[in-house]
């Protein structure tokens, strides 16, 4: 929705509220190649241009700075980089691990259910051996 125009306050003249505002145009009409009078204007130059030396200084040092942080942070990316390269490997050997482990488990679990048929065996031995001495006719202790 558009705004209402503003209606300007009236203000009074300037003559007569008491505020002039003499000397403003004499200091807006030296032009670029004239020097001013005082010399608070000398001191107002040297004044700027020490502050224009120091903001300059101080940016210098903020792009130092930025520049360093830049560089620290590729540093930085670089070794998250590689970090994840080797925690990739890490996973790929722990995947090999498990695999094999899966593999040991699938015999060993082969091996327990041969288990008591292996147990059986001296059983059967002992039966046999008892057997054959029958039939041969020979006393066995």
């Amino acid at each position: 929705m558009a705004e209402a125009k503003r209606v300007p306050q009236e203000q009074p003249e300037r003559s007569e509220s008491g505020v002039d505002m003499e000397g403003f145009d004499q200091f807006f009409s030296a032009g670029p190649g004239e020097s001013q009078e005082s010399g608070s204007g000398i001191y107002g130059d040297t004044h700027m241009r020490q502050q224009v030396e120091k903001l300059v200084e101080r940016f210098t040092e903020l792009m130092s700075v930025s520049v360093d942080q830049r560089v620290e942070t590729s540093k930085i990316a670089s070794q998250l980089i590689d970090n994840q390269r080797q925690l990739v490997a890490t996973q790929q050997i722990l995947i090999k691990l498990m695999e094999r482990s899966i593999e040991l488990t699938r015999h060993i679990t082969s091996i327990e259910e041969r288990m008591p048929a292996l147990l059986e065996v001296p059983r059967v031995v002992e039966s046999l051996r008892q057997r054959v001495a029958q039939i041969e006719g020979v006393e066995v202790d």
